[in-house]
C-alpha cells in the first residue's frame, strides 16, 4: 500500500478497517460505519502481525423469491457486486428511499485481532472476516419505482468523497447484486482514477448509471 499513497481508494486504510473493527468488537450496530473511537480504543485493538489475509471467493447462503436456499459465490474479478440492507434515515417525504444499499466488492480478507480495552469479552485472538468494497449511491435525481416505470439507478460514489470506499461483515450481505449498465447513458468522467487499484484491470472508465436487476 505505500507504493500507493496518493490513491484515494486506499485513504485511511487501516485507520478506517480499526473502526469497522472496533464496532464489531463492541457489538454496535452496523450503520454504514459511522461510529468514530478515541485513539487509546484504536491502541486497544490487536491485529496479529499487522497481517490480512485475502481470499478469492465469499460464498453467500440466502433464501430465494421463491422460498428456495440458494447460494452466490462473489468474486471481485468475475461477479463483485453485493447488496445489503439500506440503512438511511428517512430525510423527508420528498426523499428518494431504496431499501438496499449497493457495493462492490474489491477485496475479500480476514485477520486475527483482539480488543483489550474496556467492554471486551475476550482476550483471545478471533478471526474477523471483512469485505473491501467501493459503494454505489442511489441517483437522486431520477424518479424510479412502479409509478414511474423505472428501475431504481445507481453510481459510483466518486472517489472525493470520504464514503466512497468502506468495510462490510459478510453477514450484512443479504446476496449478489445483477447491476446492468444503464447503456443509454455516458460513460462517467473522474468517478475513479484510471490507474486506481479499486479499478479493474479490463476497465478504464465507469459506466455513470447502472440499474439493479429486481
Amino acid at each position: 500500500m505505500t507504493e500507493r499513497a496518493g490513491d484515494r481508494a486506499i485513504r485511511d486504510f487501516r485507520m478506517r478497517l480499526t473502526d469497522h473493527l472496533l464496532a464489531r468488537f463492541l457489538g454496535l450496530a452496523y450503520e454504514g460505519d459511522e461510529h468514530s473511537f478515541t485513539e487509546q480504543q484504536h491502541l486497544n485493538l490487536e491485529i496479529s502481525q499487522n497481517r490480512m489475509y485475502e481470499h478469492s471467493i465469499l460464498r453467500i447462503n440466502y433464501t430465494s423469491y421463491d422460498m428456495r436456499r440458494s447460494q452466490d459465490s462473489i468474486n471481485p474479478r468475475m461477479h463483485p457486486d453485493v447488496m445489503v440492507l439500506s440503512h438511511d434515515d428517512d430525510a423527508g417525504p420528498n426523499t428518494q428511499l431504496h431499501p438496499y444499499w449497493y457495493a462492490r466488492v474489491l477485496g475479500i480478507f480476514h485477520v486475527m485481532a483482539r480488543y483489550v480495552g474496556p467492554n471486551s469479552q475476550s482476550s483471545d485472538m478471533l478471526r474477523m472476516d471483512f469485505l473491501w468494497v467501493r459503494w454505489f449511491g442511489l441517483d437522486p435525481d431520477m424518479r424510479t419505482g412502479w409509478q414511474a416505470r423505472r428501475l431504481p439507478a445507481v453510481g459510483f460514489v466518486p472517489e472525493t468523497d470520504p464514503d466512497a470506499f468502506g468495510f462490510l461483515d459478510p453477514q450484512e450481505v443479504l446476496r449478489g447484486a445483477h447491476l446492468i449498465p444503464a447503456f443509454h447513458h455516458d460513460l462517467a468522467e473522474g468517478l475513479l482514477h484510471p490507474n486506481s487499484c479499486a479499478r479493474r484491470a479490463d476497465e478504464a472508465q465507469d459506466w455513470s448509471l447502472f440499474n439493479p436487476n429486481m
